[in-house]
């Protein structure tokens, strides 16, 4: 998917206040783009939300274990939390081409292992966004 300067512009900075440490560079870009293009801006605030919330929750998890107190809770609400921003990555890619559409659904949409993997990354670099925007001075 073509991104325009703006959008590229932004995956700089994010790449700069992240210190080098996004994984899925291009396809933030995409979303970042798509929400543009379609004017769907709160569902990619939305995403970012839900993103930084699996990849706190997801580090939680793995740092406590499966027989720690309180991990039933949070693996309940980890997968309610993946089921809603996987229904707002459908939305944001209504309006994708469809080799845009084809290719997040092959990395990120799918019941696999590695597919979750996928979307935990995305999930990662889709909380610097938040986190970008959180910190940034106000216009």
């Amino acid at each position: 998917m073509q991104l325009s300067k703006t959008t590229v512009d932004l995956l700089v900075t994010l790449d700069t206040f992240s210190g080098r440490k996004l994984t899925r560079r291009e396809d933030l870009g995409a979303l970042i783009e798509l929400a543009t293009l379609s004017n769907r801006q709160t569902e990619l605030n939305n995403l970012s939300f839900f993103a930084k919330f699996i990849s706190k929750t997801f580090g939680i998890m793995k740092r406590i274990g499966k027989n720690a107190e309180g991990y039933d809770k949070l693996e309940r609400e980890f997968t309610e939390t993946i089921g809603k921003s996987r229904a707002l990555l459908t939305t944001l890619l209504a309006s994708a081409p469809s080799a845009t559409r084809q290719h997040f659904s092959n990395q990120y949409l799918g019941l696999t292992p590695d597919a979750l993997q996928n979307l935990l990354s995305l999930c990662y670099d889709l909380s610097w966004y938040k986190n970008w925007r959180i910190d940034r001075p106000p216009k």
